[in-house]
């Protein structure tokens, strides 16, 4: 069932009604709040706020109640914020020591631009992709990065974590986590291994389970940017009917418990057709006035990054090469694991 569900939504022709899928932008019809999703308070011991988020006690959290421990957050995301996340994806987390899917055969073909070739430490994909000025080039390299892995680097081949394939985890990505992990009663969540997967319109992510860590007592946190996408969770086997979540730029899923172990999967992602698309543009005055007053209230890792005009706008409004131009036809996901154990420092 799971399989038959994943078909429906890939297809194209015709394409896939969306009157059963939980659409946090709707959950709150004309009949009240969807009867699937259970709302849930904040648990933070005290109002903390961290920039680029709006008050985690004004967060609309959601459990789906026939997946315990599927905890949905309608965007709790700033404009900026947004922007932020979506640049750090695409010029700063593709570098090495990072690990990425690109192939030696990408590396010699658009490395001749740079005069790198395929040598690793020095491929940077963004600044590269940026220098090629035919369009079905460029495109083909932004299409060619699917996935990058920091922290622990998962091997994908034998599905293990290793200690030796281990840097250290981005300072600021560990904040924010800390943070949700805090505002939700997930207390000593530590972020250790994150996969950032990128996926072009009209791509997909087949059915899987999220099994290899140490502890899986312990949350994981999905943030997506960018176009939409329907998701799809089931349960521990493929024979069970699953969900359908429609998931927008700024949307957080994190999983828990049971859920934790169920089959999911991303059968779409498409180009998105309504005002969701606004949620990164540029913001208002007074958006603009609120993250400056924010800014020399609460210090974060990450703060000044975030509101500097020079670093949020970089490559924004570039024509033909720039980040708006890459995330109107692609979604972006940043998914964060603990890896270890409470207590312990190395597998």
């Amino acid at each position: 069932m799971f399989q038959e569900a994943f078909k429906y939504y890939k297809a194209r022709n015709p394409p896939p009604s969306f009157e059963n899928v939980i659409d946090l932008c709707k959950s709150h019809g004309a009949d009240g709040l969807d009867h699937r999703l259970k709302p849930i308070a904040c648990i933070a011991m005290k109002d903390t706020h961290l920039p680029g988020l709006i008050p985690a006690k004004q967060w609309k959290i959601y459990e789906v109640l026939d997946r315990p421990g599927l905890i949905l957050i309608a965007n709790p995301f700033t404009k900026p914020a947004q922007r932020y996340w979506m640049a750090r994806c695409l010029q700063d987390y593709p570098k090495h020591p990072n690990r990425t899917n690109l192939p030696d055969t990408i590396m010699d073909k658009f490395g001749t631009y740079s005069g790198v070739g395929n040598q690793r430490e020095h491929f940077d994909w963004w600044s590269i992709a940026k220098t090629i000025e035919d369009p079905q080039e460029r495109a083909k390299l932004w299409k060619a990065l699917r996935w990058t892995t920091l922290g622990y680097h998962y091997d994908w081949t034998n599905k293990i974590y290793e200690e030796a394939a281990r840097n250290e985890f981005p300072a600021d990505l560990e904040e924010l986590c800390r943070h949700f992990a805090e505002s939700l009663g997930f207390r000593g969540f530590k972020p250790e291994a994150a996969i950032v997967n990128y996926y072009p319109t009209g791509s997909t992510l087949a059915g899987h389970t999220d099994h290899s860590e140490k502890n899986l007592e312990a949350p994981l946190f999905s943030f997506s940017f960018g176009q939409p996408a329907v998701f799809l969770i089931g349960g521990p086997t493929r024979d069970e009917k699953p969900d359908a979540l429609l998931l927008r730029s700024g949307d957080v899923i994190v999983m828990t418990r049971a859920s934790r172990l169920c089959y999911h999967a991303v059968p779409k992602v498409f180009p998105c057709l309504e005002s969701s698309r606004e949620r990164w543009a540029e913001p208002e005055a007074e958006e603009e006035s609120a993250t400056l007053a924010t800014k020399e209230v609460v210090p974060a890792a990450y703060a000044a990054a975030v509101w500097d005009d020079s670093h949020r706008n970089r490559g924004w409004q570039s024509t033909g090469n720039g980040f708006a131009d890459y995330i109107s036809n692609s979604r972006i996901n940043i998914n964060i694991r603990q890896v270890l154990n409470e207590g312990e420092n190395h597998l």
